[in-house]
């Protein structure tokens, strides 16, 4: 019998896209980009971008300038909008539901 929460699984699941994104953008930038073209000169670098567009914060500090690195901005902006929107939408709906049935009648 587990007792552990399954509440963490989806704040892994956003670490582990923000450390995968950052892997394959550095990479991608790395192997298609002109000589002094990228701006992502490491995988730190495509971390603070990973999680900034994993966030949709979107600072535009870093951004991708090849064609490739700008469809791999775009999966990661969608998976992050996926992954922080429907958990978020699940607990309002939870919350409310929650409220609803603690008013007094």
């Amino acid at each position: 019998v587990s007792t552990q929460s399954s509440g963490s699984s989806g704040i892994n699941a956003e670490y582990g896209d923000v450390l995968m994104f950052a892997s394959i953008k550095y990479t991608v930038e790395q192997t298609t980009a002109t000589q002094g073209e990228t701006e992502f000169t490491s995988i730190m670098n495509g971390c603070w971008w990973s999680v900034i567009t994993v966030t949709t914060v979107g600072y535009g500090d870093l951004s991708p300038k090849t064609p490739l690195g700008m469809v791999v901005g775009s999966v990661a902006l969608m998976l992050g909008l996926i992954l922080m929107a429907l958990p978020v939408t699940i607990i309002v709906a939870k919350f409310s539901d929650e409220y609803e049935r603690s008013k007094p009648q």
